[in-house]
């Protein structure tokens, strides 16, 4: 990063109140935290109250994204989870009995 990269980042950086809370302090303080987890953003709405309207959006767009992505990744489990009811079982198989089970499992 040249030093010009650096100026303009702090430049661009807006001016914090000295009670506003960072995403790294809820990621070190708050166990399981990280910044792909949507609860992540959401602490950081609440305790930065003062944030400005735009940034309120980017961050809730933010969540948003997350909780889309964690809800077709829980479709995608479930599915697979309830796959077994969506199969029929053939006719010609038939369920275990005394003569087809295996048989028990003894301790040595």
């Amino acid at each position: 990063m040249s030093e010009l990269d650096i100026i303009n980042s702090l430049a661009s950086e807006p001016i914090r109140p000295p009670e506003h809370v960072t995403l790294e302090t809820i990621i070190s303080d708050v166990p399981n935290m990280t910044l792909d987890s949507p609860a992540t953003y959401a602490l950081y709405l609440y305790y930065n109250p003062h944030l400005g309207d735009d940034e309120k959006a980017k961050v809730e767009a933010i969540i948003e994204k997350f909780k889309a992505e964690r809800q077709k990744i829980n479709d995608k489990n479930k599915e697979y989870m309830e796959r077994h009811l969506n199969v029929k079982e053939s006719d010609d198989e038939s369920p275990l009995t005394e003569d087809t089970q295996p048989p028990p499992l003894v301790r040595s």
